[in-house]
């Protein structure tokens, strides 16, 4: 989050917007590892389908009202299940020192610099 709050506000001048979504609770792939038992659990726990898991991520991509810095998923109990909706980060993920660092620390690490034009920058 802290990276899309970042990447939103240097696109402010642009058409261009970031926005962010999280599965919540999906029984997919990423626990093909993990013990039958704790897989079983998973699946009773949360029982959304990986389907289920890809809603948060197209609502993002094609609601009409979504602006730059939206978060979606599930919104139901603890954000693991449920239809998407917006969804708040955690409190410091609105830290823009944060954010700006870690901007810098990407930018540093993986030689890559984001220039938009007529962006505001940070």
């Amino acid at each position: 989050m802290l990276f899309t709050y970042e990447l939103d506000r240097r696109l402010a001048d642009t058409p261009a917007t970031a926005l962010a979504a999280h599965p919540g609770g999906a029984s997919t792939e990423v626990f093909r590892y993990s013990p039958a038992a704790f897989r079983l659990a998973i699946v009773r726990l949360f029982g959304r389908t990986p389907a289920m898991g890809a809603l948060p991520t197209l609502r993002a991509a094609t609601d009409p009202r979504a602006t730059g810095g939206d978060y979606y998923g599930p919104a139901g109990l603890f954000e693991i299940r449920g239809y998407p909706g917006r969804v708040k980060s955690s409190t410091r993920s609105y830290d823009r020192h944060r954010q700006e660092s870690l901007w810098t620390a990407s930018e540093k690490l993986t030689d890559v610099r984001f220039a938009v034009s007529g962006t505001t920058g940070s």
